[in-house]
């Protein structure tokens, strides 16, 4: 799970087995460290009870909410993505595409890109 944060804008971008789990298990989580210590874990929490996106930040871990029925639409469908806002925050949990440039990181489990489908 990749995440971009920029101003009050939070984006996730989830590779195929990353969304299945989300589908499947209701949580995926990932955490980058500084340090002896200091670590920042992000998450995304399928919730069976909420309405809306929610966020989250507490001790370190930045947690979205997302609707199960919402989740599971987005995971079994084409849908690119789910936004929302929680207050003046902006959410994105979007499917990660492969790259048309080529880039020195592991893409196998990203999704085909729409324009290579296209071309295909």
């Amino acid at each position: 799970m990749k995440l971009r944060i920029q101003g009050n804008s939070l984006r996730f971008r989830l590779t195929r087995p990353e969304v299945a789990s989300l589908d499947k298990d209701g949580l995926i989580a990932e955490t980058t460290y500084f340090g002896i210590g200091h670590s920042l874990t992000y998450r995304i929490r399928k919730e069976t009870d909420g309405a809306d996106v929610r966020t989250e930040l507490a001790d370190g871990v930045i947690t979205v909410s997302a609707p199960a029925g919402e989740v599971h639409k987005w995971a079994t469908s084409d849908e690119v993505g789910i936004t929302a806002r929680d207050g003046v925050l902006r959410i994105a949990i979007e499917k990660d595409f492969r790259c048309l440039t080529r880039r020195e990181e592991d893409e196998a489990d990203a999704y085909p890109h729409p324009v290579e489908q296209a071309s295909c």
